[in-house]
């Protein structure tokens, strides 16, 4: 069952998909954008360790955000919306534009729709996650390929796959980060076999 906390940590995640539309339409320049991603990467690494280790600090994110974070986050590990932010600052420095936007938005558009229609309607299991949720998340990954023919058909589905596996298996490794990295990865490896 989706809990209220988790549709809003969710309504965040899509709303990351201003970063890749940021560098679409606003700060289009790699460097630009890997500088902007950079400042706010030790912005957001700077207010996880401070939340660890200032009490004021501790007190004012757990009255603003302990309600929607999860356990591992109360605990004191980086937070999803860190992860969000050095995996985009990672993917814009190591793909080339086309790439690292789609990647971007396989992370904020595929594994929400993962996560609500596995969290509602999962029933197969694999490691903790669910065929359906996989599927859907494969299909909203597919819908926003289909808007975004700057790169061949073969980049976008491998790298669409790419983001649902790598979101599936049980990688310890947060998917905020895994996610586009892998997606760029193999939409790189794809474009250059078939260039």
């Amino acid at each position: 069952m989706v809990t209220v906390s988790e549709l809003l940590r969710k309504s965040i995640h899509l709303f990351n998909s201003v970063i890749p539309l940021g560098y679409l339409f606003i700060v289009p320049e790699r460097k630009d954008m890997a500088v902007l991603l950079g400042i706010l990467s030790i912005l957001f690494f700077s207010i996880d360790v401070g939340r660890t280790r200032i009490t004021w600090i501790r007190n004012l994110f757990r009255k603003l955000f302990d309600f929607m974070l999860r356990s591992h986050e109360l605990e004191g590990r980086f937070t999803g919306a860190t992860w969000v932010v050095i995996g985009s600052f990672l993917t814009v420095l190591l793909f080339p534009k086309n790439i690292a936007v789609l990647a971007l938005f396989y992370l904020s558009f595929g594994d929400t729709a993962a996560a609500l229609v596995g969290m509602q309607f999962g029933k197969v299991k694999f490691w903790n996650k669910s065929l359906e949720g996989t599927l859907a998340g494969l299909a909203a990954c597919l819908l926003v390929a289909a808007f975004f023919p700057a790169v061949s058909w073969a980049v976008r589905f491998s790298g669409a796959a790419g983001a649902m596996l790598i979101e599936l298996l049980p990688i310890p490794i947060d998917d905020n980060l895994r996610i586009p990295l892998v997606s760029g990865t193999i939409m790189l490896a794809v474009s250059l076999l078939v260039a």
